[in-house]
């Protein structure tokens, strides 16, 4: 009888100690786990952490240029040899500096007869004795500076919320012949602005 039943107790030991280990190996495993978590948690916990904000406000400039008297120039009757002078205040009502150019047209073959120029403000516009900014040229497409976007020749730059005076002429030569007898012209002073930043 007992030579019968030796070799089944040792079956069943060889059974069972592979049962264990998986067990211990689990529990470890799942201790490992529950470890990194808790360790994981605490630290997030641990931080310290901080924040803050700051504000922005923006607002675009402004290209504002103002021409006065609107009306330049009122002469009837005109006769060769008679020129007529105004007096031009050109402001920058704007937030931004400016540059500008001016193109003139002019009705007419009289239009094309009108000679046009410009001087900054000397002595007075009546002396016509400032600096030379327009040479006497024909009043129909007369042109100060280039109306083409960036800084020209002959372009007139004007500071934010700053003026300048002008001495505008117009002249009727004395060589004017007869054909030019009742002859009208209606002309147009077009100022022409744009900003100077980032313009060059």
């Amino acid at each position: 009888m007992h030579m019968q039943h030796a070799p089944s107790i040792a079956t069943l030991v060889s059974y069972q100690e592979p049962t264990r280990r998986r067990r211990r190996a689990l529990l470890a495993v799942l201790l490992g786990i529950t470890t990194l978590s808790l360790g994981a948690g605490l630290f997030s916990l641990a931080l310290f952490t901080d924040t803050d904000t700051v504000t922005g406000e923006f607002a675009t400039g402004t290209i504002d240029i103002e021409a006065s008297p609107t009306l330049a120039f009122s002469v009837d009757p005109m006769m060769p040899g008679d020129s007529e002078t105004v007096q031009m205040t050109i402001d920058n009502d704007g937030t931004a500096d400016l540059r500008y150019a001016l193109a003139t047209t002019a009705s007419g073959a009289l239009g094309d007869t009108l000679m046009f120029e410009i001087r900054e403000l000397g002595t007075s516009c009546a002396a016509f004795d400032g600096a030379p900014v327009l040479a006497a040229t024909a009043l129909d497409g007369a042109v100060l500076g280039d109306v083409a976007q960036g800084g020209q020749l002959g372009d007139r730059e004007l500071a934010a919320l700053t003026s300048e005076e002008l001495c505008f002429r117009v002249r009727l030569p004395i060589a004017t012949d007869d054909t030019m007898q009742g002859a009208s012209s209606d002309a147009l002073f077009s100022f022409i602005a744009e900003q100077v930043a980032n313009n060059p």
